[in-house]
């Protein structure tokens, strides 16, 4: 019997482990590997900070993923050797003919002096209550969001915490006391979404009385104020989005590219090593404008059923798969109730053709039904 080992068990490897058993049932065997037990959905980070959801909601135990043909390993992943498509773990060796390497990205504010001890890292959900308490003891003042770093998860998310900020703020009559502000590293507010888009999104900002700067290098961070190259910003209340890198593992495992991420065919998700594929934020693909493809979960999730079908069809012999296309899209929150679909072709040249739809109500209900079908998909009925 042939097996597959997943490495992480996020929205690109959980993917992986439903849709290949799905394909191959019991007569091919799954094994799902994470350090944690938990899986916490990702947009429930910033619902929980404006008390619109809660962590608990979104979070399910991963020892729910297990079926006939899937087992699900807690262990710590000490090293990987793609060549034998081996593990070592806290808990021993893992061998497998197939290896699909799914780890993510992990935050990093230690790469930027004083943000970990004067910043809010909502993009752990460790340090999600810290900052409900920090925003609840908030009368007046500043809220500076600062993407101190790229890449990062989800490039529209900092701009969702601003707008949810925004009508959080206004709820409990405070909107008028206390100002917001992001600040971003690059040029453009989101990269990906190219000058229009990032202009649109300047506008939306503009809107709602959000303050926006671009170009913002962050040199450190201080108690009440974050110094740039170019100058200073004082706050009372400091979220920080730090840069995200690959897990240390990845840079001793002969995985990594000319960069610190695993760099994949576009179109096969495979590494340089045979019957070895990495998905989803650990990855870099390059796109025809020299960004990189968007680190999200739906990404991830559609970069996942590609490589779970072609597994499939190399256990069965049959034909390979289409190959992954670079379409994606994702929800971006206006605020509480309303959302703008933003749909892209990222492999698209010269530049990805990315669109943003109009903004509604249905979209933020979508997004909602986003999330409720994943979980029941994968875990089942909620406990």
């Amino acid at each position: 019997m042939a097996r597959t080992l997943i490495l992480g068990a996020g929205f690109g490897g959980i993917t992986v482990a439903t849709e290949l058993n799905r394909l191959l049932g019991t007569d091919h065997e799954i094994m799902l590997v994470d350090r944690s037990p938990g899986f916490v959905m990702g947009l429930r980070k910033l619902w929980a900070l404006v008390g619109k959801g809660s962590l608990e909601e979104g979070t399910r135990k991963r020892t729910l993923l297990e079926r006939p043909g899937v087992r699900f390993l807690q262990r710590e992943i000490l090293s990987i050797v793609p060549a034998t498509r081996s593990v070592e773990t806290d808990s021993g060796r893992l061998d497998a003919d197939y290896l699909v390497v799914a780890l993510g990205a992990e935050p990093r504010p230690d790469l930027i002096p004083g943000l970990a001890e004067h910043g809010h890292n909502v993009w752990d959900p460790r340090d999600v209550p810290a900052a409900v308490d920090a925003l609840a003891g908030l009368t007046a003042g500043r809220i500076a969001i600062v993407i101190a770093g790229v890449p990062y998860s989800c490039p529209p998310a900092p701009y969702e915490c601003a707008m949810l900020l925004d009508d959080h703020l206004r709820d409990r009559g405070l909107r008028d006391n206390i100002d917001i502000v992001v600040t971003m590293v690059k040029p453009l507010l989101m990269p990906n979404a190219g000058a229009e888009g990032s202009t649109w999104l300047a506008g939306q900002l503009d809107a709602r009385g959000i303050e926006h700067h671009t170009g913002k290098e962050v040199e450190r961070v201080e108690a009440d104020r974050v110094v740039f190259a170019d100058g200073e910003l004082e706050f009372n209340l400091l979220i920080g989005v730090p840069p995200h890198r690959p897990p240390a593992v990845i840079a001793k495992s002969g995985l990594a590219g000319k960069t610190p991420w695993i760099e994949v065919d576009p179109g096969t998700l495979q590494t340089s090593f045979d019957r070895v594929y990495a998905i989803g934020d650990v990855t870099k693909i390059t796109l025809a404008n020299g960004l990189a493809l968007p680190k999200a979960g739906l990404m991830a999730e559609l970069e996942g059923q590609r490589v779970a079908a072609a597994i499939a069809a190399d256990v069965q012999g049959e034909g390979m798969p289409a190959e992954f296309d670079g379409h994606g899209f994702c929800y971006l929150e206006m605020g509480k109730d309303s959302a703008a679909l933003i749909q892209g072709d990222f492999f698209a040249t010269p530049e990805p053709d990315v669109r943003i739809g109009d903004i509604s109500a249905v979209n933020a209900t979508d997004k909602e039904l986003f999330e409720l079908n994943r979980l029941q998909e994968w875990f089942g009925a909620a406990p």
